[in-house]
């Protein structure tokens, strides 16, 4: 006998069946949902050629891969940080969707995905063909909108953003343009005008010649070690600020920076021999051994251009003042018997 409990049982059982044969005959609407790569069939290391668009009225970073190595082709060349193109390649090939965000045009210049309005336009360049991406703004949780151009559709995908796509030179080359490590330096030479100073390194001092003699110290006077040690590390780290023409001339330098590096077993290195020029930037740096050169900000190399003796010298210290009333007339306290 079928009691009101049976009853509702078999309800419930009879709608599960029907469910599972709704979700079975809707087989293939579920699959059209599945993720899927928005760039089909890509491979990052057949990119050669990558241009980021800040706007559709400014031109690109230009980045091409020459003889196995990338360069920044918009910036005279300037040898590209490849770690971030494997940064960039590989969440391009990761990119993935469902369903798009939206199917029309009218909604692209929202999302800025559209052929003029963009956070940015990446054109990749993979066996011999191009291909435009519109990458455009936040479109939910860690996601952003995406747009092939000829396709209407929008896709919001992860690791793809404007932030990962700078539209600066110098964000994809490496952040120094000269790194010499303070336990490697042996010496630095700063020759400016008139002027030379050498900083010779001993264990953890320094010793300094200015035009070739010793520094002779008057009575209280002092070598500033920390002035020194700045002066050495401001010399052998020099931070890109801009790439720069290495073909510029250099006969109005106002300085010439000379790094020796202590001897590596038997062999020595040849010393490094910087070029310093003023720009309206900064100061314009070119490395006589390398085929690139930069900008670097002002306050990075102002102390080192400018090095005189009383820059590292500290004076005698003031006398001290004895305190009030104990000049000579000061009365003399008489013993006690």
């Amino acid at each position: 006998m079928l009691t009101r409990f049976h009853k509702i049982l078999i309800a419930v059982l009879a709608v599960q069946i029907v469910l599972a044969l709704v979700m079975l005959t809707r087989g293939n609407d579920t699959a059209a949902l599945r993720s899927h790569p928005v760039l089909a069939g890509f491979v990052p290391a057949d990119v050669t050629r990558l241009q980021v668009f800040a706007a559709a009225d400014k031109p690109a970073v230009d980045l091409v891969k020459r003889d196995g190595h990338w360069v920044i082709a918009s910036s005279f060349d300037y040898p590209v940080d490849a770690a971030r193109i494997d940064e960039v390649t590989a969440a391009l090939g990761k990119m993935a969707a469902a369903a798009p965000i939206a199917t029309q045009a009218a909604r692209h210049a929202q999302l800025k995905v559209a052929d003029t309005e963009f956070e940015r336009k990446l054109v990749i360049t993979a066996g011999g063909k191009d291909v435009t991406l519109y990458v455009g703004g936040a479109a939910g949780m860690q996601r952003n909108a995406v747009r092939l151009a000829g396709d209407d559709r929008v896709y919001a995908v992860s690791g793809v953003s404007a932030f990962s796509l700078p539209a600066e030179a110098r964000s994809w080359a490496p952040p120094e343009y000269v790194k010499v490590a303070r336990d490697d330096i042996a010496s630095v030479t700063i020759e400016h005008g008139a002027t030379i100073a050498k900083l010779d390194k001993a264990g953890d001092k320094w010793n300094v010649t200015l035009d070739g003699a010793p520094i002779a110290l008057a009575k209280g006077e002092t070598l500033d070690d920390q002035t020194i040690g700045r002066l050495a590390d401001s010399a052998s780290t020099l931070r890109l600020s801009a790439p720069a023409d290495p073909k510029r001339d250099t006969s109005a330098k106002v300085a010439t920076i000379t790094i020796e590096k202590k001897a590596s077993g038997t062999s020595s290195a040849a010393p490094i021999v910087i070029d310093v020029l003023a720009d309206p930037a900064g100061y314009y740096v070119h490395q006589r051994a390398l085929d690139h050169a930069a900008i670097v900000d002002k306050p990075d190399l102002d102390e080192v251009v400018g090095v005189a003796r009383d820059k590292i010298v500290k004076p005698p210290p003031p006398p001290t003042t004895p305190p009030a009333g104990a000049g000579s007339g000061s009365a003399v306290p008489r013993p006690l018997h």
